[in-house]
């Protein structure tokens, strides 16, 4: 099995990780400063597998490294080329493997390519979305509001953004493009970088045509939202391109890709699952319904029997519930002295399901969503939006060391900087009951329990507030069966689980005493486990014990 499969992912937003230079900016010798952190090879450090970065390279920051105006680069304020060569040997060395964010549905306007291609004579004239008219060829518009279409004076003639006016979309039509896209691929490749985040993976080809998108007018939402995007996205062409890509990437020994994939309905899991192909596409493909789903056992566990059926035998399940783009999921799921307990269910769900885990920096001292006043901003869409959206900045604010007085930087941080004593990674380290040492606990179990970080997954029947799962694989040459219940309701729940059928309790949210680990810690009541409110299990099934669970 590849490491992709059975390693946990941690997504760092480089700007707000760690600052090294005392400018208030994240940066890479920061990022150097804090990898025992997340991986010294031993149980006190978080123990991911995998670091996925935000973009790091050239960029005007119109959209904070999402406008790339140099591929294969780094912006000065991260550091230099040396500052990465360190930074990819220092992880390698801890096993950490490195993951860029590819952003090349679009790039800056201030690339290179963009500025030559607004030159009808040159040879990148072709190299994105150009129509010569009065007016744009149609109704397509920008994610982040107004229209699509830009006026480029120089060419006399639009250009299309499906983000800021700043972002134009590059012309995947062009076989030029292509072969420009796998250069860069390639140039990271030879440094020894582990794989790529591929950004909107889905918006890559736009209708030949540049026909109409469909509108609703009587859907009550911004004029974006209110469009069918049929049109402007997933188009049929974009599965021979991933095709392609899997070839170039799989050229390279161990090397993977994610991709986000935007989703216009949130339930619609089937089009993410359609960018694995046969396994011959994405590696790995985000599946947003997840990171929406309310907190109910029973949403969850439609969600994941719907997303197992989609991907197959074939094709390798990924889950996460926060990003740069999302507000944090402790702040969705937040619900007062419960909060911590609520975390502590959705990490365990998160890191012992079939499939590969992905973290955002903060999550595991569960990190709150921190508005920002609108004096603040820096998000374009916040900036925009401002009151009716908040914008992205709330989950982008630095991370949370210490506190008061926070070791992010020496300087002012570029968001404001105000962590919370309860939050802090210095605190919580100190307590063998916090969010952390979960984390750090249910990682750790994941690694050497070959069931949990390869093994198959059996839902089983359960009442609708407790998910209930069968974890099975091969351990030292017989067959491991764990069994995971998460009470996700503020109420005692009796299962029929028979303390026989137990052979250790490897995982107890609610244990007092850390020296209890067996099964009889457990509360058992005329022969049922009585699961405590908001209780997460994970426990070790005796071998020949028939597993029935019903809730």
């Amino acid at each position: 099995m590849n490491w992709w499969q059975q390693g946990v992912f941690y997504q760092i937003y480089p700007r707000s990780f760690q600052d090294s230079s005392g400018d208030g900016v994240g940066d890479l010798q920061g990022l150097i400063q804090r990898l025992d952190y997340l991986n010294d090879g031993t149980e006190q450090s978080l123990g991911i597998d995998a670091i996925w970065l935000s973009p790091f390279f050239p960029s005007p920051m119109r959209d904070f490294g999402y406008d790339i105006s140099d591929y294969c680069a780094i912006d000065p304020q991260f550091g230099s080329m040396d500052d990465f060569d360190e930074l990819l040997q220092q992880a390698h060395q801890r096993q950490i493997r490195i993951i860029l964010d590819l952003v090349v549905n679009h790039t800056s306007d201030q690339h290179p390519w963009f500025q030559q291609s607004c030159d009808p004579d040159s040879d990148k004239a072709d190299w994105y979305i150009w129509h010569k008219g009065k007016q744009p060829p149609n109704n397509w518009l920008g994610c982040f509001g107004g229209r699509g279409w830009s006026f480029n004076a120089q060419r006399q003639a639009w250009y299309y953004h499906s983000f800021l006016p700043q972002q134009p979309d590059l012309n995947w039509r062009n076989p030029a493009v292509k072969q420009a896209v796998k250069q860069v691929m390639e140039f990271w490749l030879a440094k020894g970088v582990d794989g790529f985040r591929l950004d909107v993976v889905n918006l890559y080809y736009k209708d030949a045509q540049l026909r109409n998108n469909p509108t609703d007018w009587f859907r009550l939402a911004r004029p974006y939202d209110r469009q069918r995007h049929i049109y402007d996205r997933d188009q049929p062409e974009m599965h021979s391109l991933l095709h392609e890509m899997r070839h170039w990437i799989d050229a390279w020994p161990e090397r993977m890709m994610v991709g986000e994939v935007m989703l216009a309905d949130a339930g619609n899991s089937d089009l993410p699952a359609s960018y694995y192909g046969q396994n011959d596409e994405l590696h790995l493909a985000f599946n947003f319904e997840f990171l929406r789903a309310p907190f109910k056992a029973s949403a969850f566990h439609a969600i994941i029997r719907k997303w197992t059926e989609l991907l197959g035998s074939e094709n390798w399940p990924n889950y996460t519930l926060s990003n740069h783009d999302f507000c944090r999921h402790a702040s969705r799921y937040r619900a007062g002295k419960l909060t911590q307990s609520r975390l502590e269910i959705l990490a365990a769900l998160l890191l012992t399901l079939r499939g590969t885990p992905f973290l955002y920096y903060g999550e595991e001292t569960g990190m709150p969503e921190q508005n920002v006043k609108r004096r603040d901003l820096q998000d374009p869409v916040g900036i925009r939006y401002w009151p009716l959206h908040p914008g992205r900045d709330g989950c982008r604010r630095p991370m949370m060391w210490d506190a008061p007085l926070n070791t992010f930087t020496q300087g002012q941080s570029w968001l404001p900087d105000e962590p919370v004593p309860a939050h802090s990674v210095t605190q919580q380290q100190q307590d063998p009951h916090s969010l952390l040492s979960w984390y750090k606990k249910l990682i750790w179990l994941r690694k050497k329990t070959p069931a949990l970080h390869q093994g198959k997954l059996r839902l089983l029947q359960a009442s609708a507030d407790v998910l209930a799962y069968e974890r099975s694989g091969i351990n030292a040459g017989r067959t491991e069966r764990l069994l995971i219940l998460l009470n996700f309701s503020n109420r005692t729940q009796s299962t029929s689980l028979h303390p026989q059928a137990l052979a250790t309790c490897l995982l107890n949210n609610k244990k007092k005493d850390e020296r209890e680990t067996s099964a009889e810690s457990l509360d058992f009541h005329h022969g049922r486990l009585q699961l405590q409110p908001l209780q997460a299990l994970v426990l070790q099934l005796q071998d020949d014990y028939p597993l029935k669970v019903y809730v």
